[in-house]
């Protein structure tokens, strides 16, 4: 009776042992490790759409490519980027190279080329097409806003293609379109443009009634941002954010410098009225917020001499 126990507690000790071993080297199958992970990896697409713990090793990489975007080092505006190439350069896997891209779509280093097949390619921001259209659009809202009186009553275009750093065939384009079809109304949000920026959701500094601002600071920054824009020296997003931030908080400076005047002049209601529409335009790419704020910076400058010249007439 008594070997008969010591041989049950021995098999007992036995199989406990091996199902230890065992679960300390079983290694799940790939269909497992889909089921037992958490519900927030997955973003709604199935398996296919599995998202990584942690997104920094794509940020790395990401970062990475979008150097070299700007630089140019991975091809001129309109080049479609080679996944598998890209991987073997940065010597990461195809996988890793796709997420980094997707984060680099949502910045608008890259774009979606709009193939069957998703492909991602180069911006081309500098395109007559391209262009023309940001151009058509920033003067019809513009015009809209009450910067200008009409189509009609636009500049001539050689001073067009200089403020909105625009070819001249682009602003051709953009000005056939504006004078063949029929002027809109301005709508109300755009009428209420213009007596000021809004300031929802924008960082902006408090301004007392003794606030100042600098007319040589802002042509410096003019300076600096269509020097950078003719350079094709596309700053990067975070440094974008940075300038766009800036230039919101010079607006609402200068905006409450023309209400000190009380009724504002035409030409600095205008000049208002052309910056806040600058501002607000809507853009795709990173390189056309680029554009955006080098053209912004320079209807700012335009915002600060028309201030100063009321307060001398004043």
């Amino acid at each position: 009776m008594t070997r008969m126990k010591a041989a049950v507690y021995v098999m007992t000790l036995v199989a406990v042992v091996a199902s230890i071993i065992a679960a300390a080297t079983f290694q799940p199958r790939p269909s497992d490790r889909q089921h037992s992970m958490p519900a927030s990896t997955f973003d709604g697409q199935g398996p296919a759409g599995l998202r990584p713990r942690t997104d920094q090793p794509y940020t790395v990489l990401a970062d990475d490519l979008d150097e070299r975007i700007r630089r140019g080092d991975l091809g001129a505006g309109g080049q479609i980027l080679d996944v598998d190439a890209l991987a073997r350069l940065t010597g990461r896997t195809p996988a890793a190279v796709r997420h980094a891209l997707r984060q680099l779509l949502r910045t608008g280093t890259v774009e979606d080329c709009g193939t069957l097949a998703r492909q991602w390619c180069v911006p081309d921001d500098h395109s007559t097409l391209r262009a023309a259209r940001r151009a058509h659009a920033l003067l019809d809202a513009m015009i809209a806003a009450g910067g200008y009186p009409s189509a009609d009553s636009l500049p001539r275009a050689e001073h067009l293609a200089d403020t909105l750093l625009t070819g001249p065939e682009a602003i051709t384009l953009a000005l056939h379109a504006l004078t063949s079809r029929t002027p809109r109304p301005a709508s109300a949000a755009e009428r209420a443009r213009v007596s000021g920026p809004s300031r929802t959701g924008r960082r902006t500094v408090p301004l007392g009634a003794d606030t100042a601002w600098d007319r040589h600071d802002i042509h410096h920054l003019r300076d600096l941002a269509r020097e950078q824009w003719h350079r094709h020296r596309c700053p990067s997003h975070h440094a974008l954010s940075h300038t766009e931030a800036l230039q919101h908080d010079v607006l609402h400076r200068l905006t409450a410098a023309a209400r000190r005047q009380g009724s504002p002049a035409p030409a600095v209601g205008g000049a208002l009225a052309r910056a806040a529409a600058a501002r607000d335009t809507t853009v795709i790419s990173l390189g056309e917020r680029h554009w955006r704020s080098a053209v912004l910076a320079g209807l700012l400058a335009d915002l600060a001499d028309a201030l100063s010249a009321a307060s001398a007439r004043a």
